[in-house]
């Protein structure tokens, strides 16, 4: 068994390449290694370097590697396939280059999405479909590397039932799951059910918890998702509904091989909170023996 952990620039409060309010890239790096990581995801593209020599540098100085990029696109739209294609060649380039495996890939189509954040008609679902298949497939033979379809809140790949579906719809063979623990809890399933359930479709992970005072009293207020997690809703490994004792436990009796990713949306929040929690949860982790 493997269980390589990482984190992300997500866990600092970075969702863009370039805002005033998120931690400076060399901060976000330094920080890392200090709260015992060895991997980081590459975070939004333009965030870290974009050029591969000044990005290997900044992390082999520092002890780390890649475990993964994310990109964020509105698969609903009708030249989805288009768009995205062009957007990733630069990133799978650099993946290739610092030997990375795993692209992870979000929606962003919740325009397209019904309130309860799921596609209603059936041919925008088909399309998107195929552009996840194809996206998998050309990622696969192209440059060799490994797509992880990441559901999320408010988007139109959100629910359990989603994840399902996706997963009917799609090859295993090219389109594989990164699975959050949080967002999946966030929806009101069971997480630690369908970890179970769907194991074989999961090679990678994002380890994190919810709060389950401040989920409850967001459903019942109907509160927006996006202040809701600006609220906290995402907290420490140790402190919210989910047992990742019992996560740690399944994975090691599965001998399971692949990547932890610890993450906590906050985005945004001041620059010195990141890295009490990032070593906190670090710390939770290796009492459970990773």
């Amino acid at each position: 068994m493997t269980i390589h952990i990482g984190t992300a620039p997500d866990a600092w409060g970075v969702w863009y390449a370039q805002d005033p309010r998120q931690t400076p890239w060399e901060r976000y790096l330094d920080e890392v290694a200090r709260a015992g990581y060895g991997w980081t995801e590459l975070g939004p593209w333009g965030y870290l370097p974009t050029d591969r020599t000044e990005l290997e540098e900044a992390l082999t100085s520092r002890n780390l590697a890649l475990c993964g990029a994310a990109v964020v696109h509105p698969l609903a739209q009708p030249d989805a396939q288009d768009t995205l294609f062009t957007r990733l060649a630069p990133l799978c380039e650099t993946l290739v280059a610092t030997r990375t495996p795993w692209l992870l890939l979000m929606d962003d189509s919740d325009v397209y999405a019904t309130r309860e954040g799921r596609i209603s008609d059936h041919d925008t679902w088909q399309r998107m479909m195929r552009v996840i298949t194809e996206t998998g497939r050309m990622v696969s033979q192209t440059y060799g590397l490994r797509l992880l379809l990441h559901p999320h809140v408010g988007t139109a790949i959100e629910t359990e039932e989603d994840i399902v579906r996706l997963m009917s719809d799609t090859p295993e063979e090219y389109v594989e799951l990164c699975y959050d623990f949080g967002h999946h809890a966030y929806t009101g399933a069971d997480a630690m059910a369908f970890m179970r359930k769907y194991a074989s479709r999961i090679p990678y992970y994002h380890f994190k918890n919810l709060d389950e005072t401040i989920h409850a009293r967001a459903m019942a207020d109907g509160t927006p998702f996006m202040e809701v997690f600006q609220n906290g809703v995402m907290c420490e490994l140790d402190k919210g509904i989910l047992d990742f004792g019992a996560v740690v436990s399944f994975l090691k009796e599965r001998n399971f091989e692949g990547f932890g990713v610890v993450e906590q949306d906050m985005y945004p929040c001041p620059p010195e909170k990141p890295f009490p929690i990032a070593l906190h949860n670090r710390t939770v982790l290796r009492q459970l023996g990773l």
